[in-house]
Formats: structure tokens, sequence, C-alpha cells
């Protein structure tokens, strides 16, 4: 204590400060200065290490989300062989005889793939949708912005009625890369995460075709997607191989500048069938074929071909000279013209034809269960268009009903 006071007292009793070394008071300083900067440091990578893993854990979280759930949905005409292709796919041993009833509206079945080393199985959800024209909404139920990121798309032309192929094609092209940019929009506002892996997938597809010589003519679809050709043998056998071959030409121009894989298929053919089930588990189950998808581009057989695998110096260009959608259609319009335009009067579809029918033989029990069927898939199309409306004004449609309920 006195040599404190000793230190501090001046002359004549004053107080004054001590003196300090100023090269320990620099030191000091210095030594303050660095223990704050290096908590601010520590603060900041700490700070920076949480940010990064727990935007790792979201990314991972979105992944994990849909690692093990995948989507397909098949469209198409109505009989155009859509239930048969997935019939065969998830049963092989099914007789090629075996005919399954028509799909009314929507079809759900499931299929499970576990992977060698793996515990856990891939689940595919398999939807299969009926070919009225009335059902064309319900592409609404499998393509959502729940499943956007794990979808697959089939659609399937029947080449037995080659006058149809193309109409059929275009007019599901259209409606199902709509629905899908919808339900991608919708899912990146309501997941960024997922939105980030969803882009990098549509990315690493767009990636494929950088070195493509037809890069310019190409628009990847959204998402994975087959053209089934079905029927094959029915159009070998009753078209004119100039003809066909004309056809065949035209959907690979589709099936290339969409960035589909093409297959045609005949359940009279088993290495078709198994190249189908072969690019299906590639597509659902990520396991690919051994030695590959054999690669088919002779007319005279069932076609095979990997998306971007094909290009217009194999393909050719139509009479026109030109290549586009427009010239093939046409070539194809000319050489196989509707039969219903040259007959008087408009086809009647299949359910107006049965309808009529029905009339003539009244059932009243038969009668009030189709009606009561009717009413029910009627009110069943209306939630989904009420649902879709209110996704799109970011109101979820089971939250409204529930407080609908309620009141």
């Amino acid at each position: 204590l006195f040599r404190s006071l000793k230190c501090t007292l001046g002359r004549g009793g004053g107080l004054r400060r001590p003196r300090v070394d100023p090269a320990r008071r620099c030191r000091s300083c210095l030594a303050m200065a660095a223990r704050v900067k290096k908590k601010d440091i520590t603060d900041d990578l700490s700070s920076s290490i949480l940010s990064k893993l727990t935007e790792e854990h979201a990314q991972k979280s979105a992944e994990e989300e849909f690692a093990n759930d995948v989507t397909i949905l098949f469209c198409g005409a109505k009989k155009s062989g859509k239930t048969s292709v997935v019939d065969r796919f998830i049963n092989p041993t099914k007789d090629e005889k075996d005919q399954p009833k028509p799909t009314v509206a929507l079809d759900y079945k499931f299929a499970r793939y576990a992977s060698e080393g793996s515990s856990s199985k891939v689940l595919a959800h398999i939807y299969d949708l009926g070919g009225d024209e009335g059902n064309d909404n319900l592409i609404g139920v499998p393509i959502a912005p729940t499943t956007v990121a794990n979808l697959v798309m089939a659609i399937t032309i029947d080449l037995s009625e080659p006058h149809t192929c193309m109409q059929v094609l275009e007019k599901w092209l259209k409606l199902l890369r709509h629905q899908i940019e919808k339900s991608v929009q919708t899912f990146a506002q309501e997941n960024p995460a997922g939105a980030r892996r969803l882009e990098a997938l549509q990315a690493l597809r767009g990636s494929a075709y950088a070195e493509h010589p037809d890069r310019g003519l190409i628009n990847p679809f959204p998402v994975p997607l087959v053209i089934f050709g079905t029927k094959w043998d029915v159009l070998a056998a009753d078209a004119d191989p100039e003809k066909r071959k004309n056809l065949c030409r035209a959907l690979r121009h589709f099936a290339l500048v969409n960035g589909a894989h093409l297959l045609f298929l005949s359940l009279k053919e088993k290495a078709s069938m198994n190249n189908m089930r072969s690019i299906l588990r590639q597509l659902l189950f990520g396991v690919a074929p051994k030695g590959g998808l054999p690669e088919q581009l002779d007319h005279s057989k069932p076609i095979c071909i990997g998306d971007g695998k094909d290009s217009v110096a194999n393909i050719g260009v139509p009479p026109s000279g030109q290549t586009s959608d427009r010239a093939w259609r046409e070539l194809v319009e000319h050489m196989f013209p509707d039969p219903t335009s040259l007959t008087k009067g408009a086809k009647r579809s299949d359910a107006d034809q049965v309808g009529e029918e029905l009339v003539k033989y009244p059932e009243s029990s038969i009668d009030g269960m189709v009606e009561q069927r009717t009413e029910e898939l009627q009110q069943y199309r209306r939630q989904v268009e009420r649902n879709q409306r209110l996704a799109s004004e970011g109101i979820e449609g089971s939250k409204v009903s529930v407080l609908t309920a309620a009141a």
C-alpha cells in the first residue's frame, strides 16, 4: 500500500498519474485489440459455420424428402396400351393375352425397388390416366408441387392408328409441359432449398445437350420423358414400308427436340418389353441396364433410342426440306389421313355410344349406381380444380375446407 501511494503522490503531496512505459502501453493495447479481433473472428466463423450447416441441413432435408419417392404418370389416347405397359412393368410374367380393364379417370399402382447394398427401398407411385378427354384436368393430381422434384412422364401413342399419333403426342407435350412449369413455380415459392436442387437437376439435363450438334433445336422437357409407341406389330403388318418409315422419322424428330426417350413396343416382341422395363427401371430407380440400352434405329424393327442419342443428320429432313414440328406433322397427316374426315358426320365418342345404348335398357338399381358414381367423379374433379386455383393464390385447399366445415 505504501509503495502504491508513493508512486501516486508527487512533490507537495499532490496526486499525479503513474508513469507507464509507452512500449508496455502499446503492447497492452495490441493485446487487447488482438483479443477483440480474435473474438470477432471466432464469432463470425461460428456464425458462418452455423449458417452453412443450417443451409446444408435444409438442402439435405429437401433431398431426403424425395430421395425414396418417385412419381410417374402414363397418359395418352384411350386404348393406347397404357395399362398394359404398367401391368407388364410391375409383373413381367403377365401373359400377353391378358387384357386389362379400361381405366376410369385416374388409376394408381406402386412398385418398390431396393438397390444392392441399400437398406431402404425406392417407392414408385404409378398413375395411369384414362384416355377420355374429360380426364385431362386430373393431371394436376400426380403433377403437383409436392411431386415435381422427382417426376417422370410417359406418353403412349397407338401405332395401330397412325393418323392419331401426331395429334395425341403434341397435345400431351403441351399439356404436361404447362402443368409441370406451373408446379415448379409453386414449388420454388414454397421450398427454396428444394427449388435449388430442382434447378440443378434441370441445369444438368440442359448441359447434356451443350455439345449436341442440334442443340439449337432442342428444348429439353422439364422432367425425364419417355414416349412409348405401342402395338408396333400392327403397324409393321398393315402400313406401307415407306409410310411407316416416315412416321418413325417424325416421331424421332419430336423425341429429339423434346429431349425424350423413344421406344416402340409390342406385347408379342419380348425384346421390346425387356427394353421397356430397362428404361423404366433406369428412370424410376436409377438402375442402368447392363451393357446400356440397346439402340435400334432400323425402321423395320421396333425403334429404341435414348434421350440425346439421335440427331437431325441421322433422322433426315422431310420432303419440304425444313426440319420443324409443322413440316413433320403435315407429312404424317398427308400419308395417314384421318378416316373419319373421309366419311360424313362427326365420329361419336365411345362414351356417347355407350350412353345411348344404356338408355335403351333401363335398370333402376344399376342406373342409380351409375348416376351416383358420376356425381362423385364430378365432385372430385371440382375439388381438384378448386385446390389448384387456391394453390395458385397461395392458399391450401385442405385448410380452407377445414375452416368451412368448422364454420
